[in-house]
């Protein structure tokens, strides 16, 4: 309830000191501050479908804007609730855009373009794009037309001129209709062809396989200072998000220093902030929020199958490293998946995912230990948040001490995916538990936890 006591101020008040107390929307508004900003700033996603390839008018703009949103909204739900992924995957894709690097900069010389660790973060974010059924060049990038197209796959495109006037025709007509309409968003092919999305988005791989086979004959001529002026990585946010999570770790420790009670959700900002300020430095180089393409590659008709076949690669993705489920299946040149991991974990990338996944969730997790003596409404809540809490913290340990098992014992191989899958499931709900006791505490503290200290004064938000 709140206090509705008139305070007495002297006649002339030149500073009236902060009060020695906070309520408890304080507590909860500067938490939630901090979270938000941990788990919104830090979001740095892949390049999403292009507007232009979408249902036109203002429907189809209300449609591509609410799932651009859906999709930010659901990675920071998945942040809130399970930061570990995020850090492996922002661990995983420093170590392919390094991997893309180291491939790319000898051919970078010889073209003599700029190629830095942004650009191979850009190219496996799907920012390298290439277009077919472009009756014309639209831009500098390289221009294949039909008289550059092997006789095998002009035939083919020929054969479907009369079919589809999307596809081809070198009439007039059908010039004039590509102009006026957007290109299909997908190309259908034949059986036993290579459908694919219209524009491809390419990866890093990609890229050096179409440069590699003289398709591409020049990697894209762009700077790093473009590619950052794309970027809508604002700075100034971050310092607030960065100084929040500081302000938040002093009040604590000033607290602790005067045996004063800590609410849960304090300890969880804490947890939060730590994983944050890890998946800011493996972020460090990637642009974020980049929402257009840059063309690379063009083709005046269909894109010949062999060029399909030679960049047609693996695509896995993260449930596939945690759940063993690789059943999702995109068509060729879709926009890049956020947890994409294509098949970079031979070349020694996927090696480091699950150890970032399980030093986050250690982290994630240990911090919440740090409750272990903390007042509870009931002492089964005590006793739910110290299992949880230890769960969440050794889950991922016990998961790869499983795999190790089933690797030197092949008579458990059958039960593996079944069990995996069960702790994953218990870890979930152990997370989800968490969460709800975090904010059920917050109405049944202490009198001492509303006690506030000279950390008050220090500006913030809250």
């Amino acid at each position: 309830m709140a206090d509705t006591t008139i305070p007495q101020f002297p006649p002339h008040a030149n500073f009236v000191s902060t009060p020695s107390s906070r309520g408890t929307l304080e507590i909860l508004w500067s938490s939630l501050f901090t979270i938000f900003a941990c788990t919104w700033t830090i979001q740095h996603l892949n390049v999403p479908e292009q507007r232009d390839v979408c249902e036109p008018g203002w429907r189809g703009s209300v449609k591509w804007y609410t799932r651009k949103f859906g999709t930010s909204a659901k990675w920071m739900m998945i942040t809130t609730i399970a930061p570990e992924v995020v850090i492996g995957i922002a661990c995983y894709d420093l170590l392919s855009a390094k991997i893309i690097y180291r491939v790319l900069q000898t051919f970078a010389l010889e073209d003599d373009v700029p190629w830095t660790l942004t650009h191979s973060y850009f190219a496996n974010m799907g920012g390298f794009v290439m277009q077919s059924g472009v009756p014309e060049p639209l831009q500098p990038p390289t221009y294949i037309s039909l008289e550059e197209v092997p006789l095998s796959s002009r035939s083919h495109r020929e054969s479907q001129a009369g079919s589809s006037s999307t596809f081809g025709g070198k009439s007039r007509n059908d010039r004039n209709m590509r102009k006026a309409k957007p290109l299909l968003s997908v190309i259908a092919g034949r059986r036993n062809e290579i459908s694919y999305c219209n524009p491809y988005h390419l990866t890093g791989r990609q890229i050096w396989q179409l440069r590699k086979d003289g398709i591409l004959p020049r990697l894209p001529n762009i700077s790093e200072t473009e590619l950052a002026d794309r970027s809508k990585s604002d700075s100034f946010v971050k310092v607030i998000a960065l100084f929040q999570i500081l302000w938040a770790t002093v009040q604590i420790i000033v607290r602790i220093a005067r045996h004063l009670v800590i609410s849960q959700l304090e300890l969880s900002v804490i947890a939060f902030g730590a994983c944050a300020i890890l998946m800011y430095v493996l972020y460090w180089s990637k642009p974020k929020n980049i929402g257009a393409t840059t063309t690379i590659l063009q083709f005046e008709g269909l894109i010949p199958q062999k060029v399909l076949t030679r960049i047609e690669g693996r695509h896995t993705y993260m449930g596939y490293f945690l759940m063993g489920d690789d059943s999702t299946k995109l068509r060729n040149g879709s926009p890049i998946r956020n947890d994409a991991t294509e098949n970079y974990h031979d070349d020694g990338a996927g090696f480091w995912l699950y150890p970032a996944l399980v030093f986050g969730a250690t982290v994630f997790g240990g911090i919440h230990v740090g409750a272990w003596s903390f007042i509870f409404p009931t002492r089964y809540e005590l006793i739910l948040w110290r299992v949880a809490s230890v769960y969440s913290a050794a889950c991922g340990t016990v998961i790869i001490l499983i795999g190790v098992a089933f690797d030197l014992f092949e008579s458990l191989e059958k039960p593996r995916l079944a069990i995996v899958r069960s702790l994953v499931f218990l870890y979930i709900t152990a997370r989800l538990a968490l969460l709800v006791e975090t904010f059920r505490t917050l109405f049944f503290l202490p009198p001492l936890a509303y006690v506030s200290t000279w950390t008050a004064n220090i500006p913030h938000f809250g």
